[in-house]
């Protein structure tokens, strides 16, 4: 979306591994880009070459403006390493978190100085930021491998595999000062963010102020980080990070970001000043103290905000990246009326249609509210995060919401244990005890929905007065008006979808029976069932199938049924290829006397699945925070699926590990005819800046089926253990 909104854009090349590596990190090529078009200045954002310093030297050197700091500040701050040991030299005043930060990188010198800090320990990056590179060891004899992820990780993320040790505060708040400096010497600050909510030493939510600072505290903070400025005459904006110890309220300095923060709006919103124009502002030599608005070199705060970000990501799975295709995105501010989105801001590059992919981090956008006081800014973020549409890929957004209503996010104490302390409730829907329960009662609609449609297409037809359920013999038990809908996130809960016969079938306003389908049973001896052919046990299934089909008819005593009604309010279509076609509607759904607004997205049938031929219908549910997927299918379709799905499952083996999600291969520890055993790593895999290792899941003989440096689609054979 970035590219369609600039004025002019110039493209530099795949994202994808060729001779010039990675074009958002060659150097040469950006600044050369900037030349041929004749920029005048280079905005390094907040990734890539945003902390370089050879990048901020050579933008200078080539004659245009780095918005940013000076490359002096960028090499002594922006490095980890050289940071504490300048302030060791300059500044002894400063505390430091117990560690080790000097260059020798060999495991035999980081496990002495790992002995010497004490256990648990804390692997960084030295030369990045967001959580790349960074491991928690508890054990010694974990160190080695996760220094060697850590170390792989930062080497493709900031192009340096250099780590440091830090002591790892069980208890701990991870506060940031925002300092602005200008090249006449003058450093202020913006005062405080709390970041303390993450996953993978990743931020989630972040808001300013801290509720937890006191006043007094808060000073001593910003007044450290406007010495830490002032030391190196620092220019542009810039970030000091915290460790807050919460038992003893001690502080201790831990990093520079020498950059632009993703989370600078809040910071925006409670100082009320723009952080990328006064970037500008001073990179033209303007002065801080001509504005008269830093008092004290403190800027005036004013209510609370907090951001969210929104990620494309599965909690349930580890965190684990989703990728594919953005089926539909409706912000909250194009659903709710404007007196309720005031000071809401919604930072994004995607838009309905758009692809995530691989290549980039996981981050799809940032959703940011201000309010008078915290109390309201929490609210308002969960009504806001209920009310955005984007479905179509597995995202947090339901779990930022849990996180937001959780009770210990009240208490101002929380640190950054707050994830894993409660990650069992935070995986949970926070709004209904049983969310399978309300989606499967929502089943209903994709079939009331397509009924719907065909009836109204075919309006001009000859018979249309006889109804889209219209049978010959009424009285046969197999004569039911009935679809088969499945619910792939519940593990693949199915639903029978049975219409009454009416003398008159609208499929605006009617009963209907929703019933889950039962499996088939199996045979109690695995090792017998193991043994069935394929084709028992789809003939098994599908006679399961139609047994319960009919008995619909003949045993409904109607407790099951359900007067529901659907209502359109808009609609749009939004056509990917000739072949694609996904309609676009806002929904109101009654069932009984309970209303549910949905925001829905839906396949065409030309352009449905090959798998027996479902249709995907995809529900946004306000009243549940988040989306609902649905594969429609006819009682034929579903039964040709039965079919296939065996077939797959067949062709498949638990002793072949598949990907994930696409990917790319990092390494093969394992050589082909090699012995693995189970739990060991076959294959390590890189997908959106994220390292996983693939294990082997039964020991046997070790084949790859890829090489380092190849691209894997979703599903595909890793290797093969034999």
């Amino acid at each position: 979306m970035h590219v369609k909104k600039a004025d002019q854009a110039v493209a530099l090349g795949p994202i994808q591994d060729g001779p010039g590596g990675n074009p958002y990190q060659n150097i040469e090529l950006l600044i050369q880009v900037a030349l041929d078009h004749n920029a005048d200045a280079i905005h390094p954002g907040y990734g890539y070459l945003s902390e370089n310093a050879e990048f901020s030297k050579r933008v200078q050197d080539a004659g245009l403006v780095f918005l940013g700091p000076s490359p002096n500040s960028m090499a002594v701050l922006g490095d980890k390493r050289s940071a504490k040991e300048y302030l060791l030299k300059n500044a002894p005043e400063i505390p430091l978190i117990p560690g080790h930060s000097g260059t020798e990188q060999s495991i035999q010198r980081l496990s002495i100085e790992a002995d010497r800090i004490g256990y648990p320990i804390l692997i960084k990056a030295s030369a990045g930021g967001g959580g790349k590179g960074m491991r928690i060891v508890r054990e010694k004899e974990d160190l080695a491998g996760e220094l060697e992820r850590a170390q792989s990780e930062a080497q493709r993320s900031f192009g340096s595999s250099d780590c440091i040790l830090e002591k790892y505060i069980q208890r701990s708040k991870h506060i940031e000062i925002q300092i602005l400096g200008d090249r006449h010497g003058r450093v202020v600050s913006l005062l405080d963010r709390e970041c303390s909510i993450q996953r993978r030493h990743q931020k989630v939510i972040e808001e300013a102020p801290s509720p937890w600072l006191s006043p007094q505290l808060r000073k001593k903070m910003s007044e450290t980080a406007i010495l830490i400025g002032e030391l190196l005459e620092y220019e542009s904006a810039g970030t000091v990070e915290f460790i807050v110890d919460v038992d003893t309220a001690k502080f201790y300095f831990l990093e520079v970001n020498t950059r632009i923060q993703v989370e600078h709006p809040i910071t925006e919103e409670i100082t009320g000043v723009d952080i990328v124009a006064l970037q500008v502002y001073i990179a033209n030599g303007g002065r801080l103290d001509d504005l008269g608005y830093f008092e004290n070199r403190m800027a005036p705060q004013v209510g609370h905000a907090i951001e969210c970000r929104l990620c494309a990501e599965d909690p349930s799975r580890d965190f684990l990246p989703d990728v594919g295709t953005i089926r539909r995105w409706t912000p909250a501010s194009e659903i709710l009326p404007s007196s309720q989105t005031s000071n809401v801001r919604f930072e994004t590059g995607i838009e309905t249609g758009s692809q995530v992919s691989i290549y980039f981090d996981s981050l799809l956008a940032k959703i940011v509210v201000w309010a008078p006081t915290r109390a309201l800014a929490i609210a308002k973020m969960a009504k806001m995060m209920a009310n955005t549409v984007c479905i179509g890929i597995r995202s947090n957004q339901s779990f930022l919401q849990a996180c937001l209503l959780n009770p210990s996010f009240s208490d101002p104490e929380y640190s950054t244990s707050f994830i894993p302390d409660n990650m069992a409730t935070l995986v949970q829907n926070p709004y209904v005890n049983n969310l399978r329960e309300v989606s499967q009662l929502l089943s209903f609609f994709p079939s009331m929905h397509c009924r719907a449609a065909v009836k109204a297409a075919s309006a001009q037809t000859p018979f249309s007065s006889i109804t889209v359920g219209f049978r010959n013999q009424k009285a046969d038990v197999a004569n039911v008006q009935a679809d088969i809908v499945r619910i792939p996130s519940q593990s693949d809960a199915t639903m029978i979808i049975e219409w009454p016969f009416q003398k008159r079938q609208t499929y605006k306003a009617q009963p209907v029976n929703i019933i889950p389908l039962e499996l088939a049973p199996v045979v109690a001896d695995s090792a017998a069932e193991d043994a069935l052919k394929p084709s028992v046990r789809v003939a098994r299934d599908y006679n399961h199938l139609s047994s319960q089909i009919r008995s619909i008819r003949s045993s409904s005593d109607g407790t099951t049924e359900h007067r529901v009604m659907i209502q359109s309010h808009k609609f749009s279509t939004h056509q990917e290829s000739p072949t694609s076609i996904w309609s676009l509607e806002d929904l109101s759904v009654k069932v009984n006397s309970q209303r549910y607004p949905l925001y829905t997205a839906s396949e065409s049938l030309s352009s449905a699945s090959d798998d027996g031929k479902y249709q995907r219908f995809y529900a946004h549910i306000p009243a549940l925070g988040t989306y609902v997927e649905y594969h429609l299918y006819t009682l034929l379709s579903y039964g040709e699926s039965l079919r296939k799905r065996t077939e797959a499952a067949n062709a498949a083996s638990e002793r072949n590990p598949k990907a994930p999600m696409p990917c790319k291969v990092l390494s093969v520890p394992k050589k082909d005819g090699d012995v693995i055993n189970a739990g060991e790593i076959g294959i390590v895999v890189e997908s959106m800046k994220m390292e996983m290792n693939v294990l082997a899941n039964a020991k046997g003989i070790f084949k790859a089926m890829f090489q380092k440096g190849d691209a894997v689609e979703e599903g595909t054979v890793l290797f093969t253990v034999t």
